[in-house]
């Protein structure tokens, strides 16, 4: 896991009530990475995952687009510390 890397992404616009969270688990299981997706009272969907550079950078491609229904307007991407004991991809409740 030493070269792995974990982002946090806030994504904006039409993401509740389409789909977005299991289509992000969807995308990230298909990775093959780990982390979390959950709806937050703002309106937007926070999504946290970590793996190999070149697959975060591919789940961080598919979040500018999201889901068919979905119109994302804005994802602001933050950098954290990877986490060593995180072994699934699953939404927050």
């Amino acid at each position: 896991m030493s070269d792995f890397i974990r982002v946090r992404a806030l994504v904006n616009g039409r993401v509740q009530h389409v789909g977005f969270r299991y289509w992000a688990c969807e995308q990230a299981e298909r990775l093959g990475l780990t982390g979390t997706v959950e709806n937050l009272p703002d309106g937007r969907v926070e999504v946290v995952f970590q793996g190999k550079p070149e697959l975060v950078n591919e789940m961080k491609e598919k979040l500018h687009r999201g889901p068919s229904m979905a119109i994302v307007r804005q994802v602001i991407f933050y950098r954290e510390r990877v986490k060593d004991d995180e072994t699934f991809f699953g939404p927050v409740y």
